[in-house]
């Protein structure tokens, strides 16, 4: 009578083969979560351009020094007849507790006026992932 089941070396092969796999779908999953909190940065700075445009157009300059007073001025009405915002709605969530405006990351957006780069404007950089420099590493997401 011959028995029935399965050889140790088979359950060795298939559990290897499934730890494979696995690892292939959880490393494609963490590139696929890094494209997408890059795709949200980069969406984040277009909004936050477009809405220093409007600004710009209705009060013939940019916005202040730094981020916290970017946020303001794009959300908070100063009494300036000339002022038809906000030009830009950002979640409580969006805010670190300095009142900043937060990249996909959690780091605050460098918002500098005048530019150091953009000499007739102003630069807007994340800091990536690694949450350091201004513009200067190459996972940095700049606007120059």
């Amino acid at each position: 009578m011959k028995n029935k089941g399965f050889t140790l070396i088979e359950l060795l092969v298939v559990i290897a083969i499934i730890t494979i796999l696995a690892g292939m779908v959880v490393s494609g999953a963490q590139q696929a979560r890094k494209r997408g909190t890059i795709t949200k940065t980069k969406a984040q700075m277009a909004s936050l351009e477009t809405a220093l445009s409007m600004y710009e157009t209705d009060m013939g300059l940019y916005p202040g020094q730094n981020n916290k007073t970017l946020v303001e001025a794009l959300t908070k009405d100063p009494g300036d007849p000339d002022w038809s915002g906000p030009y830009m709605q950002i979640k409580k969530d969006e805010l670190n507790e300095s009142g900043e405006y937060m990249d996909a990351w959690g780091n605050a957006f460098v918002y500098t006026n005048p530019g150091k780069n953009n000499i007739s404007f102003y630069d807007l950089c994340s800091k990536g992932p690694n949450a350091t420099g201004e513009g200067e590493d190459k996972d940095d997401i700049k606007n120059w």
